[in-house]
């Protein structure tokens, strides 16, 4: 249990006075502030141990996710080898922390908020804040379907400039169409329309393109036959040099499946190799998440892991990303799904 001598003991080791921390970005209640301070002070010591005495690779990550009851759980990235599907991030360590722990707890139902994630990471043993720490293209996936985390919920890290700062942000900067609502639009006529975002009305890519690769997209939703184990049909398609490329969601269970926006770019890269520019990508699906509105949202659960991925190469933040509404269709860009700024930047380095 967390006591002010054991909060004075930490401020006290890294010469800090809370007091002098600036707050940047947004904080719901000022009384947090301290011990926020001492869980990113841990989170770094954490981070510290893990680099020394876990962690293959030359970068490590801690967590630490408060949720609404004040109790607190850490996490640390996990990489058995250098290989995505052996790793996992801070974020999620302690997101499955979290839940571990109040599995353990509950007597019937439980139902808890993330009210923050902390976030810290270890360089040396001189300098416990961060100079550019932000949530991966997979952890964002996980917090854009995430039960028990919300668009409020907070992101947050020290860093320093002039001071040292709390930098402070909630979920929908990083996420800013968690909650957007899509549907599977079928009703094609000379007078569709497209609604754009102001981002997407200055890509260059006219309207008679965008409706052509979502009718392509559509007839490979209509037509796939491969997701009727989960019963959650999707369909994907990537404008590339030029070209239409489109894939289906295959089953291989409920819980196994190949995405087919992964897919749909595959099939581009594949043809152009380095050359490969993705100019819009497409999303067609019944697939649904839970809102927090209590909303069914229809679109296609769009894979932001995979628009992180074309985000580092072959796309960039004026990508279209193309979806149906309920009278139309939807355009928006993948900065509007992950706010440029906030581009994760990976400093691995293999021991």
């Amino acid at each position: 249990m967390m006591t002010q001598n054991l909060k004075d003991e930490i401020f006290k080791k890294y010469k800090i006075d809370p007091n002098e921390i600036l707050i940047k970005g947004e904080l719901e209640n000022i009384k947090d502030k301290e011990e926020i301070i001492y869980y990113l002070l841990k989170g770094y010591e954490l981070a510290s141990n893990n680099y020394k005495k876990g962690s293959i690779t030359k970068s490590s990550y801690a967590s630490v996710v408060i949720l609404d009851d004040n109790s607190a759980h850490f996490g640390v990235n996990l990489n058995n080898t250098r290989c995505e599907i052996s790793s996992v991030c801070a974020e999620r360590s302690a997101l499955i922390e979290a839940f571990t722990n109040k599995v353990q707890e509950f007597k019937e139902n439980f139902n808890y908020t993330i009210k923050y994630i902390l976030m810290a990471n270890y360089k040396n043993d001189e300098i416990f804040w961060s100079d550019k720490i932000t949530p991966c293209a997979d952890c964002l996936a996980w917090f854009n379907t995430g039960a028990h985390i919300t668009s409020s919920t907070k992101i947050i890290s020290i860093k320093k400039d002039e001071k040292l700062y709390l930098d402070v942000q909630s979920l929908e900067t990083f996420l800013p169409l968690r909650n957007k609502i899509h549907y599977t639009f079928d009703c094609f006529d000379k007078d569709v329309k497209i609604t754009r975002t102001k981002e997407a009305e200055n890509t260059g890519l006219e309207d008679d393109i965008l409706k052509e690769l979502y009718k392509k997209t559509l007839d490979v939703f209509k037509n796939n036959k491969l997701s009727d184990t989960s019963n959650q049909n999707i369909a994907a398609g990537v404008l590339s040099n030029g070209e239409i490329f489109t894939a289906a969601k295959v089953d291989f269970s409920k819980r196994w499946f190949i995405d087919p926006l992964t897919s749909a770019g595959y099939k581009a890269i594949e043809k152009f190799g380095q050359d490969t520019k993705i100019d819009a990508v497409c999303y067609v699906g019944l697939e649904y998440t839970i809102t927090e509105t209590g909303d069914k949202n229809f679109d296609g659960l769009i894979n932001i892991k995979t628009l992180g991925r074309f985000n580092t190469k072959f796309a960039n933040s004026n990508t279209i990303v193309l979806t149906g509404e309920k009278d139309g269709l939807f355009a928006a860009v993948i900065g509007d799904y992950l706010p440029n700024e906030h581009k994760f930047i990976h400093a691995y380095k293999i021991k």
